[in-house]
């Protein structure tokens, strides 16, 4: 009998805390498309940009 009454009580509980709403469910905004990584070859290009654009400081201040 001690069994019935506390599944009862447990059920009560679990009902009310699923119908209480005190957590609404909200809805998710739709993701985002994922970004593309950048390609080697763009890396490529910016590491020889940078690359380039440190000489050229470089040269300048040697030249001074």
């Amino acid at each position: 009998m001690p069994d019935d009454h506390e599944k009862l009580v447990a059920d009560a509980l679990r009902a009310q805390a699923t119908s209480s709403g005190a957590h609404p469910v909200t809805p998710s905004r739709p993701s985002r498309p994922a970004r593309t990584p950048l390609g080697a070859g763009w890396v490529l290009l910016l590491s020889v940009l940078l690359g380039l654009a440190a000489g050229t400081v470089v040269a300048v201040i040697t030249l001074r």
